[in-house]
């Protein structure tokens, strides 16, 4: 009677064991289709595509426009439709664990720029930096703006006039004096409407105790120009450098820009390109027309095209990018040219900026920026000849590595 017990007890640990393997392997599986099979792929129309698929897992088509077929160890697909498709990816070609989406698209060439350029954007209406007080006239103390506009906010309308600048609001502001008026705000893509009323200050003039930003400008490195003068550049968003807001442009320009200085970057310090923008119209070379998560885009001035259109390059997509050597192609010193880089991690589903893991590699950059520096987001990545990303961020406690994006989540914008 006394071994029952003891028996009872290993099976029940053995049945624990079994359950925490069953339930480890099924992680194991989860986390393997989540980074190892595409979210989405893009492949271009009349052209096979073949990827690799782990063991016990098939694909199953659900547009018959696109043609898919399983082999040992891989599956391929061919449209010859443009289009958007839906693969699904099945165990055992039974249970359903991923959707993956396939665009269909032809096949392009894109000229690498490389070249330092000066970018100046409008904002739409004045973006709020944050509220503080006012001491008033009275000798006490208000906070209008408290509560009532947040950090990313934009103000666009003060008493229903427009203010594009702060100067066309402090004007509006003082004319209202300490009237209770309406302000038009965005918040969040919402446009809303709220009441304030300005505080007569110690210093006799009117104010709302709200910090506001307006136009901004910067360097970066112009990624690529097409064929018909759309281009691309930075492969992050330009965002407040104080609230981290993207900022919602009205309409920008990029022009020429002179690099007179090249600061080091350093363990804790990131180096920076100094550069000198003169931003009169015969330098501007190209409109601002959108910023996002992916990148500043817009077109280039007809008659600049051309200066931009040197060795067009096949566009790499992420499936054809390897770990390993690779380039960065930048004008650091007159002319583009191509400094070595290292690949060293490749995230194939990310969809931020942060797709690929690079180190700097080349003695001669190494000398001169001491890895990457701002100023060189938006160099382009080059691997077998191909464009395959651009130069995002630096690594703080290491400038001679960073990220990069894939250069076909900037071209889908």
């Amino acid at each position: 009677y006394e071994i029952m017990p003891s028996l009872v007890g290993s099976e029940m640990c053995i049945r624990d064991r079994l359950v925490a393997d069953v339930l480890l392997i099924g992680y194991l599986m989860y986390d393997y289709v989540q980074n190892k099979i595409p979210d989405s792929v893009l492949t271009y129309v009349g052209e096979k595509q073949e990827l690799d698929l782990p063991a016990f897992f098939k694909t199953e088509q659900s547009v018959p426009a696109l043609h898919v077929q399983n082999q040992g160890g891989s599956f391929s697909m061919k449209s010859n439709r443009l289009g958007s498709y839906e693969v699904s990816v099945r165990l055992f070609g039974v249970l359903p664990v991923k959707r993956m989406d396939v665009k269909v698209v032809k096949r392009k060439k894109i000229f690498p720029s490389g070249e330092p350029i000066g970018i100046y954007v409008e904002t739409n209406g004045l973006l709020v930096l944050d509220t503080t007080e006012v001491p008033a006239k009275d000798g006490l103390t208000y906070a209008p703006g408290e509560n009532l506009l947040k950090p990313g906010d934009y103000i666009l309308e003060w008493n229903q006039k427009k203010v594009a600048t702060i100067q066309s609001l402090n004007r509006e502001i003082q004319g209202t004096k300490d009237k209770k008026v309406t302000v038009l705000i965005r918040r969040n893509g919402e446009k809303i409407k709220i009441a304030m009323r300005p505080v007569l200050s110690s210093d006799g003039t009117y104010k709302i105790g709200t910090w506001v930003r307006e136009d901004t400008q910067g360097i970066g490195t112009l990624t690529y120009v097409t064929k018909t003068g759309e281009f691309g550049t930075l492969g992050h968003g330009i965002t407040d450098v104080d609230t981290g807001t993207l900022l919602n442009l009205h309409g920008g320009e990029l022009f020429q820009t002179q690099i007179v200085d090249i600061m080091k970057g350093e363990k804790g310090n990131p180096g920076e390109l100094q550069g000198y923008i003169n931003m009169i119209a015969k330098n501007t070379i190209g409109k601002i027309k959108k910023n996002t998560e992916q990148g500043v885009f817009g077109e280039m001035k007809e008659e600049r095209v051309s200066a931009y259109s040197g060795k067009a390059y096949e566009v790499g997509r992420k499936q054809e990018i390897e770990a390993g050597k690779a380039y960065l192609y930048a004008n650091l010193e007159g002319r583009a040219r191509m400094y070595e880089i290292e690949i060293e991690d490749i995230k194939i589903n990310a969809r931020d900026n942060k797709s690929m893991e690079i180190r700097v590699t080349d003695k001669k950059l190494l000398k001169l920026t001491g890895g990457i520096v701002q100023g060189m987001s938006g160099s382009p990545i080059i691997q077998n000849d191909k464009i395959v990303g651009a130069v995002t961020h630096v690594f703080v406690d290491d400038p001679t590595r960073g990220y990069g994006i894939f250069i076909e989540e900037m071209l889908v914008q």
